[in-house]
């Protein structure tokens, strides 16, 4: 910049040099800030629905083993979705178009699937291989190798393994089935080479080796099973199916052939069907399931229906998922022996194996048939698989099998019982309440359904079974199994923080087989990854917990944080954080001691745009302050009152900090970001609730919320809109018979009368849905017949001559949830009453709209009814009777 000539050649004074000063803050003020500031300031867009298309959703995908690169997709409604790979050091990345089923291997390389294309890319060089016809991959455990499996021929795979300096190490066709152990050093396969059928196994060391299981020159092998050093599968030959078991220490293979033993069950076989087989961590067991040969009654499809009122199963569930004592026997197999036992019968068919597969749990889930829970409580007894012995175990225990969890070293059963935590001891069969002298609540709270409480949770135990980790409402309690020791390991109640384990490593996220109920295994001494809550202003953060130190902040609370993923050989994390005006971002640290890289941030372009913000409102009733969010319309004004959609659905506050892409494509047509870009207020209030009065609670809560809203000036009374799906449909339906207060409603897969819903059968579940309103979110409580006054008091369709609000409703011809029968019923009612009403019926939908067209109508329809009702935009054609 040239200097400042002035317009006087005498040496400036005290006044000049003043004048002097002013004129240069002038011009930096201008010249430096104005320009920055009139970009800041420059006019930001209308959000459009030609504008959604630009918006996508982030998922974090993986971390590398010493956090070098990370991967994370990008999903888009219109557009094509994309796979990333991102350097966290810089800003190198690689871009997969269609990318799914990314892998690292070490940092060198990254693979992922392209449709049916194997793409493996070097991260170091760049390089790129492709394979085509690939069904799947992965790398063993040291990353030497890449084994992928093509498409054959009559679905079977072609095996090829390569190193990674692309040598084809072995080509294996004819894959029939195949499994890895959890290392990921081995691989077992079944396969037919020219009419020689084989189950062979590869080992991955510095090199590879194989070696042949069995050969048969007639009959496949099915039914993999891998577990630790064994190996189980079967063979379905002409007459019987045999089973197989291989001890990769000893090199041993034992067969057990039912037709050779006198004491396997008549008229049966082994079935052969797929996840039948489960193996003991040992080796030493094999449980398998055994399948009555004729066990098909009344198939014939146009025989008589005979439903009695004394069965214990519904003739429909019968029908569809068979009769219940019928169903496949499990039995368990000693190979070293060679001898089974039988472990369920028609008397008590369902079971589950205790944490060391030494003692089954079974039981007769329809035992006190007929009734009302969804399921019913259960007799349990509990069987000694050396011997046969069995004796009972709880008495008409809780139906939720959930209640029922395993030690891992199997020498403990945890169950709950009227509101404590028990420990069944099974080496001398004693039960001790371990949290009867606490002095805290261990089970839901808040829970606010007539059913059982839920408890909060038991995690898992300390090595060899010597404590238990059990939840509170806050914190983290370890407790000895004979109840004399308890100790809280985390001080959540304090910091009114919730602290919950989140896993390191996916060990125990899965069940081995459905038959598994074990909890997860910890050290004592080691340190603990926890995701801490703050309810109050539904924030999340991380914490560690170390057994001398305590808990330690790793992320600081602010707003919702998710997707936690620590590398396994470095202390580096990343994690996905948002709000509702944030979009989600992935965060990554090299440590807790490290300033955070933000390494993408989705949805630049909403800067673009107006946009609304997000905030936790109070408001009162009877005494009792409640919770809402509230959401406020993009480029909001105080001066001006708006309209507001109130979204109805029990408790919904949680969802404050989340953040949500607009679109047309939503299962239930609601869009929290198309309503407040479109103008309006959101508002989502929590609804507590009275047990014989959902309706009414749901009308008190909702207008109480209204109300706050209204009386903070900023919305308009006479322009306020209800919605809601499923129970928020129905409750929705209510309260438009209780109130006028609502210029327009829109109500999705209503229940609309309650004594025809109780007396009927949920396609679902093929279950009466008794439990519904006894037990679950009807909340009722108790029977019809013992409360006929609130089932009929809280039906909307027999109050719908009060309704004066124009109603829009929709429904799925298919939903198998709530029958569109029950629309159907209440636009009848109102057909005949001559209200204002419009129903929507999507012939090939369920409970939720999946169809993206359909998704487009029925979102745009909600739209264009609030928009003509609360800001009175041009009425729509479709709105008119008469239509062709």
């Amino acid at each position: 910049m040239q200097d400042i000539k002035l317009p006087y050649r005498k040496k400036p004074n005290r006044l000049h040099k003043v004048v002097l000063f002013f004129l240069w803050a002038a011009i930096y003020y201008f010249v430096i800030q104005a320009v920055p500031l009139m970009a800041q300031i420059k006019e930001k867009k209308q959000l459009s629905t030609d504008d959604y298309s630009q918006w996508s959703k982030l998922w974090p995908k993986k971390i590398s083993d010493k956090g070098k690169w990370v991967s994370y997709a990008l999903q888009y409604k219109l557009h094509q979705d994309t796979l990333f790979v991102q350097k966290t050091e810089g800003d190198k990345k690689y871009v997969f178009p269609n990318g799914s089923n990314g892998v690292f291997n070490q940092e060198q390389w990254f693979a992922c699937l392209v449709k049916d294309t194997l793409v493996l890319k070097n991260l170091v060089s760049g390089t790129t291989r492709y394979t085509p016809n690939v069904a799947s991959f992965f790398f063993n455990s040291n990353g030497k190798f890449l084994l992928t499996f093509l498409n054959d021929r009559d679905g079977r795979k072609q095996l090829i393994i390569k190193d990674m300096q692309e040598k084809v190490v072995e080509i294996i066709p004819n894959i029939s089935s195949w499994k890895s152990d959890s290392s990921g050093n081995s691989i077992v396969y079944c396969n037919d080479r020219n009419g020689q059928y084989n189950v062979e196994l590869i080992k991955f060391g510095k090199q590879l080796s194989k070696e042949s299981i069995v050969v048969d020159n007639e009959v496949d092998f099915q039914n993999l099973v891998f577990r630790e050093n064994t190996i189980a599968f079967t063979q379905k030959g002409k007459t019987s199916t045999k089973l197989f078991c291989f001890n990769n220490t000893t090199k041993r293979l034992f067969r057990y052939d039912p037709e050779e033993h006198d004491d396997f069950p008549a008229d049966s076989r082994i079935s052969d069907s797929y996840g039948s087989l489960t193996l003991s961590k040992d080796g030493r067991r094999v449980f398998f399931l055994i399948k009555e040969k004729n066990n098909d009654s009344n198939s014939d499809e146009t025989s008589v229906q005979i439903w009695n009122t004394e069965d214990k199963q519904l003739y429909s569930n019968k029908k569809k998922n068979g009769f219940t004592p019928l169903r496949d026997k499990l039995a368990v197999w000693w190979p070293k022996d060679n001898c089974m036992l039988q472990i369920t019968t028609k008397e008590r068919p369902s079971a589950m194996l205790n944490g060391n597969y030494k003692y089954a749990l079974t039981f007769d889930p329809l035992a006190y048939e007929p009734q009302a829970k969804f399921n019913s409580d259960r007799d349990i007894y509990i069987t000694d698989l050396s011997n046969g012995s069995q004796k009972i175990l709880l008495e008409k225990h809780s139906g939720n099998i959930l209640t029922v969890l395993m030690s891992p070293n199997g020498k403990f059963i945890s169950y709950t019982k009227n509101g404590d935590w028990w420990i069944y001891k099974i080496s001398n069969g004693t039960h001790t309440n371990i949290t009867r002298n606490i002095g805290v609540n261990f089970f839901r709270e808040d829970n606010n359904t007539p059913g059982e409480a839920q408890m909060y949770g038991n995690i898992g135990w300390t090595e060899n079974d010597k404590t238990v980790y059990v939840y509170d409402q806050f914190d983290i309690w370890e407790i000895t199994p004979d109840g004399t020791s308890a100790s809280r390991l985390t001080h959540g109640r304090e910091k009114h923080l919730r602290f919950r384990v989140v896993p390191l490593s996916p060990e125990k996220q899965f069940a081995e087989s459905l038959l598994d109920f074990n909890t997860r295994s910890f050290c004592s001494q080691e340190k603990l990854l926890l995701e801490a809550y703050d309810k109050r202003t539904e924030t999340v953060g991380y914490y560690v917990w170390k057994r001398k130190i305590g808990e330690k902040v790793v992320v600081p609370l602010n707003g919702k944080r998710s997707h936690f993923m620590k590398t396994a050989k470095s202390e580096a994390f990343v994690y996905m954080e948002q709000t509702y005006e944030q979009a989600p971002t992935l965060v990554f640290q090299a440590n807790s001691m490290v300033k955070p890289k933000v390494l993408v941030k989705s949805n630049p372009q909403q800067k673009n745009f107006n946009w609304g913000k997000s905030e936790l409102v109070n408001y009162e009733v009877n005494g009792e302050i409640i919770r809402a969010a509230l959401y406020y319309p993009a480029k909001y004004k105080k001066e001006q009152k708006y309209p507001m959609i109130v979204q109805i659905y029990e408790r919904q506050s949680h969802y404050v900090n989340d953040y949500v892409n607009p679109s047309v494509y939503e299962q239930g047509g609601f869009n929290i970001t198309n309503f407040t870009t479109q103008g309006y207020f959101v508002l989502l209030p929590d609804i507590n609730y009275k047990f014989g009065d959902p309706g009414e609670s749901a009308k008190i809560c909702t207008i109480a919320a209204t109300n706050e809203i209204i009386n903070r000036g900023l919305v308009d009374s006479l322009r306020i809109g209800l919605i809601g799906h499923s129970f928020g449909g129905y409750e929705t339906d209510f309260i438009l018979t209780k109130t006028n207060k609502f210029a327009a409603a829109v109500s999705g897969a209503a229940w609309t009368d309650l004594v025809s819903t109780y007396f009927s059968i949920g396609e679902s579940y093929l279950k009466p849905e008794f439990w519904r309103f006894e037990e679950h979110q009807l909340r009722i409580g108790k029977s019809f017949f013992e409360d006929m006054s609130s089932y009929i008091r809280n039906s909307p369709i027999l109050n719908a001559e009060q309704i004066t609000t124009p109603l829009l409703a929709w429904s799925g011809q298919k939903d198998r949830t709530i029958s569109y029968h029950q629309s159907i019923e209440f636009y009848l009612a109102l057909r005949t009453l001559k209200k204002k009403h419009l129903l929507l019926i999507y012939p090939n939908e369920d409970h939720a709209v999946v169809n993206e067209h359909n998704q487009k109508d029925l979102t745009e329809r909600i739209s264009e009814w609030f928009g003509y009702y609360l800001k009175s935009e041009k009425r729509k054609k479709w709105m008119d009777a008469n239509n062709p």
